[in-house]
């Protein structure tokens, strides 16, 4: 089961559960000195532009754990996320129920997938090697991304890149190691602009901007350059209105894109 929990709050969840373990656990667990990393699998990949390609996220030299939090960062510019689903076969290998929270929208809106899973139970949780997540990714140019964990701040604190718990809501030592996609065969992919109307990528709005949102919008393309930018009015989705708020720009009827 996943659900959407943001990253302020998703260490708070795994010390919810690790507590509520500690409960229906009728002896103590001590805190784990092993180290475990969690890394990104396989390291490197190369797959033809228009392909999806699927990621795992896998972890190694683990000691029992019941909970892991990850948040990996992507090059939104040539990978367009579409799913990440837990391995809870591996977390309730050892009969405990787990569920999992993510990705947060925030976050992937800055080309970071967060995520989280706990797991509950009477029992000891996983050891050793297992795949944690499974993450799919969409691609339409030709271009390089970088798959790297990264901390992400919260109010005056970071939270950690990757993150393991025992049953106690205790830390685990672990390290992160990150990886990168390669897609070939296609245009090559743009760099976002940061312009709101520039569709086209070419750091300027004009009437050729609204002419592709239409053109996206009637089913003959399939994908826009600066897809970001076509938003103009900040919806969450792109529709006419986008196109004609580029054209009323473009005319001098307003004077900002969002308006």
């Amino acid at each position: 089961m996943t659900h959407n929990l943001t990253h302020r709050q998703l260490p708070l969840f795994a010390l919810m559960i690790g507590i509520l373990t500690a409960l229906q656990l009728s002896g103590g667990v001590s805190a784990q000195e092993e180290s475990a990393t969690i890394r990104v699998s396989p390291a490197t990949q190369t797959v033809p532009a228009g392909s999806n390609v699927l990621v795992d996220i896998v972890v190694e030299n683990a000691p029992s754990f019941s909970a892991y939090e990850f948040h990996l960062s992507f090059d939104r510019t040539v990978l367009e996320f579409l799913s990440v689903t837990a391995a809870e076969t591996f977390l309730e290998s050892t009969g405990r129920t787990a569920n999992c929270f993510g990705p947060e929208p925030e976050d992937l809106a800055d080309g970071i997938i967060s995520f989280a899973c706990a797991s509950l139970g009477a029992t000891p949780g996983p050891a050793g090697n297992g795949v944690l997540a499974t993450i799919v990714f969409a691609t339409s140019c030709s271009g390089r991304s970088a798959l790297e964990f990264a901390p992400l701040p919260a109010d005056d604190l970071f939270v950690d890149a990757v993150s393991l718990s025992d049953e106690l809501a205790t830390a685990i030592p672990v390290s992160a190691t990150g990886g990168e996609l390669n897609v070939t065969g296609g245009i090559a992919c743009q760099a976002a602009s940061e312009n709101i109307g520039d569709v086209s990528c070419d750091d300027t709005v004009n009437a050729i901007d609204a002419a592709l949102v239409l053109q996206f919008i009637a089913g003959l393309l399939e994908t826009l350059p600066c897809h970001d930018n076509a938003d103009t009015n900040e919806s969450g989705g792109v529709d006419a209105i986008d196109a004609v708020l580029i054209l009323q720009f473009v005319a001098g009827l307003i004077g900002n894109l969002p308006p």
